[in-house]
């Protein structure tokens, strides 16, 4: 078994970055610098406090893109298949590791090695104004029987350059990602699969579904059925019917609720009140359902 994974960020494939960046400034969200990449997606990303981070991602050239496909590129593939069917929505979750090549090692045991461990870096400028090289090693896993979901885990060469004081700041006072949803009809088909990915024996089950604890984050699947009662989210739309793992949402901690919620009516969001949750959902450049909850004191 690998080690164990806590969530590190999010891809959500978007259709236009200008239009997914006015929607996460419009829920108060500081939102990155556009950046491109060598082989053809591009992002701007949301950095979080508690270590997590959430990467819009939109084709920023497409003759590149298609190179890297071609080049089996399994990030790049995947992500593209995604868009291909759904447009926007939520394609991939990234696990912390320190040892990409390890957790290869350990998905080929497993059965679920999807291409060679994948590495990026380029040149970034840190907080003292020095230029430092950054980068990502990446193990990817898949489930055949889940063509819309792709694990994997991501070692980062240079956290400290990445996450800063400065642009961990949001106007919704938003700390961290700190669980995700995924949905479908038998989470138990798919419990191995999460225990491989996450390093956790110790996965809780119940009628709703499983869930992975991760130090300070989870994971769950769960029956769209629970999704509907937890979240008031519908499982029918075009795109999320039938088997097969599906990235649905993700929860967010806030340190006040009440300051939220005048936030989001301030700048005009829709949302809807469950609870003490604060659901908002998908919207042009924003293919998941994000769920507020007041962070644990």
């Amino acid at each position: 078994m690998p080690p164990f994974h806590p969530i590190d960020h999010l891809v959500l494939p978007v259709a236009d970055l200008a239009v997914s960046r006015a929607r996460y400034e419009q829920l108060g969200f500081q939102v990155q610098d556009d950046r491109q990449h060598p082989f053809g997606t591009a992002n701007c990303c949301i950095m979080f406090a508690n270590g997590t981070y959430l990467e819009p991602l939109a084709v920023g050239n497409r003759e590149e893109l298609e190179k890297a496909i071609v080049a089996r590129n399994v990030f790049v593939s995947r992500q593209d298949a995604y868009r291909f069917r759904h447009d926007e929505g939520f394609a991939m979750l990234a696990l912390k590791t320190e040892d990409a090549q390890a957790d290869h090692r350990a998905f080929c045991e497993f059965g679920y090695a999807a291409g060679e461990p994948f590495a990026f870096e380029r040149m970034a400028t840190a907080p003292d104004g020095s230029e430092t090289r950054i980068g990502v090693r990446l193990a990817y896993a898949e489930d055949h029987r889940a063509p819309d979901c792709t694990l994997f885990t991501c070692q980062h060469l240079s956290p400290d350059i990445l996450w800063t004081r400065e642009n961990s700041i949001h106007g919704n006072q938003s700390i961290g990602v700190t669980a995700v949803y995924m949905s479908e009809p038998n989470p138990a088909d798919f419990q191995y699969y999460l225990e491989t990915l996450s390093g956790q024996r110790d996965i809780r089950s119940s009628s709703s579904g499983i869930e992975a604890e991760m130090g300070e984050g989870s994971v769950s699947i769960l029956t769209p059925y629970a999704l509907n009662a937890l979240f008031g989210v519908a499982a029918g739309r075009q795109g999320f019917q039938g088997r097969g793992l599906q990235l649905r949402g993700f929860s967010l901690a806030v340190p006040d609720i009440e300051s939220l919620i005048s936030g989001l009516s301030s700048r005009n969001v829709e949302y809807r009140q469950l609870g003490s949750r604060i659901i908002v959902d998908p919207a042009p450049g924003q293919g998941a359902f994000i769920c507020f909850e007041e962070a644990q004191s």
